[in-house]
């Protein structure tokens, strides 16, 4: 019997978010994995905080998602309001097959304000919690 191998939650992630209608109403096609040399905001960055097998065919991860504003502005933290409420909206929907992987169970576990503190770029830190399985 051949040895399942646990999907790449990062790629699976993206995937799923990337499949998301309200997400990408607001943000397009930019969810990825770092902010590009060149970035276009807002945008979303999606990285794999820690990640587990809890049995041989199963794995459970802490996926955080930086939602990143415009600017500094007033309206700017209202933009990453907008795209944080979307995200919540979805994040029962990440369930499923994607050609990456499979995610048996999403949930929102919380949401921080994170301003860049350098530029007070707004931002929002969400944590997902992700259960996976082999395809």
């Amino acid at each position: 019997m051949p040895v399942p191998v646990l999907p790449d939650v990062l790629g699976v992630m993206c995937q799923a978010l990337l499949g998301q209608s309200p997400v990408t109403a607001l943000v397009g096609t930019r969810i990825t994995d770092r902010i590009p040399d060149s970035p276009v905001w807002p945008l979303i960055v999606v990285s794999v905080v820690s990640e587990q097998e809890k049995e041989w065919h199963t794995g459970s991860a802490r996926v955080q998602c930086d939602v990143w504003g415009r600017g500094p502005t007033s309206v700017d933290k209202l933009e990453v309001r907008a795209i944080f409420a979307a995200l919540v909206s979805v994040s029962r929907d990440l369930r499923g097959a994607w050609s990456s992987g499979r995610i048996s169970n999403s949930a929102i576990t919380n949401g921080v304000m994170l301003p860049d503190p350098e530029t007070g770029r707004q931002r929002i830190a969400v944590d997902f919690h992700i259960e996976s399985h082999a395809t």
